[in-house]
Formats: C-alpha cells, sequence, structure tokens
C-alpha cells in the first residue's frame, strides 16, 4: 500500500475524531467534515505538488491572496470538497486574479463526498467519485454499527465500483472512511481498495 494513502487515513481519521460529537439524534455537521479534509492539505501539496487550493461549500476562500482578495464564500463544485493544483478562477482566467504560469496546469488533485445516510445514498455518492478523473478519490460515510451490515455495505461499494466502466483498481487511490457516533463519542475507520478491486482493505 502506498504509504502517503497510509498517511493521509491516519491524518484524517486523527482530524475526525477530535470532531465534537452530535447530541440525540442529530447528525454530524459536514462542515467540520470538511475542515478534516482541509486540514491534510500540507499531506497533499507535499506528495502530489502545488500550488493546492481547496474548496467546499460555504468556506471563506480569502485565505489566499493568489486567489481571492475579498471575502467571498464557495459554493459546491461538482463534487463536496476537492483540492485542486491551482485554483478555479485561474484555470477559467477569470479577470483579475493571476494566470496559471506557462508549462503548468490545473488539475483536480483529490475530491470526496461526505454522506452520511442510507446505504443508497452512500453508494449513489460513490458513482459521484468514480466520475472524477484525479489522483485520489475519498468517500466520508456514516458506518453501519452492525459488523455484518458494514461487511453487507462494503461489498456493495465494490460491486458499485465494478459497475463503472472506467474503474482502474491497480493505478488508483481510494480512500474510504467509515465514521460512526454515540454517546458523544466519534469514532473511523479508513479503507482502501486492493489492487484486483475486489475487496476493502484497512489502512
Amino acid at each position: 500500500m502506498d504509504q502517503f494513502l497510509k498517511n493521509l487515513g491516519v491524518a484524517l481519521r486523527s482530524a475526525i475524531i477530535k470532531i465534537n460529537p452530535p447530541r440525540g439524534n442529530e447528525r454530524l455537521q459536514t462542515k467540520k467534515i470538511y475542515e478534516a479534509l482541509e486540514s491534510t492539505e500540507g499531506l497533499v501539496a507535499k506528495r502530489l505538488g502545488g500550488p493546492v487550493f481547496h474548496r467546499y461549500r460555504g468556506r471563506r476562500r480569502n485565505q489566499n491572496p493568489s486567489y481571492s482578495a475579498t471575502p467571498q464564500k464557495s459554493v459546491e463544485y461538482l463534487w463536496d470538497f476537492s483540492f485542486t493544483r491551482f485554483a478555479i478562477p485561474q484555470a477559467t482566467e477569470k479577470p483579475g486574479k493571476k494566470k496559471i504560469p506557462k508549462g503548468k496546469h490545473y488539475e483536480l488533485l483529490l475530491v470526496a463526498e461526505s454522506e452520511l445516510g442510507t446505504s443508497n445514498e452512500i453508494c449513489r455518492d460513490l458513482l459521484k467519485v468514480l466520475e472524477a478523473r484525479c489522483m485520489v478519490r475519498c468517500l466520508i460515510y456514516r458506518r453501519p454499527r452492525r459488523e455484518a451490515a458494514c461487511r453487507a455495505l462494503h461489498e456493495r461499494m465494490i460491486r458499485v465500483m465494478r459497475n463503472h466502466a472506467h474503474f482502474r483498481p491497480a493505478s488508483e487511490m481510494w480512500l474510504l472512511v467509515g465514521v460512526e457516533w454515540a454517546c458523544r463519542h466519534i469514532t473511523c475507520e479508513t479503507h482502501t481498495v486492493n489492487k484486483r478491486g475486489t475487496s476493502v482493505v484497512r489502512v
């Protein structure tokens, strides 16, 4: 297994379990999950190269002067969360934004979907992740409490992946992040897909 993927899984798991768990029947706040993903930016930049920008719905995007000079809120762009090399306004040559240097290109580095609902909703979002042309694909989902149900979901995920015409497990990097919360406590497990695309394995 790629050491970068291991490090990414450890960093993301560590960030998620630090989130204050929801109370009662409330769901985990997706914004907190996006912030956990955001915290891995240094790892992504070191391995995949930069400059790296992250994007998710609702974040203020003026933290880097080359991205936006005035406070604005991002809107979702195809996926819930993404890391890119260079920013979208640079790629679209928005007036007033720094141009991408000659010989360099905009690229999706990592995309992530967060789905804390039913298994049907989880697998629908998995299909969205499969559509991404990027280096790392990530799905954060609510892990079933019963082990049998969790195994069944993982098996279904593999079938969904193999249903897609462009699934290439030998060359793709996957991170499947199962999150569970109860009694004011969050647990998190990270898996990836084996190189044959036949099962999930612990990271």
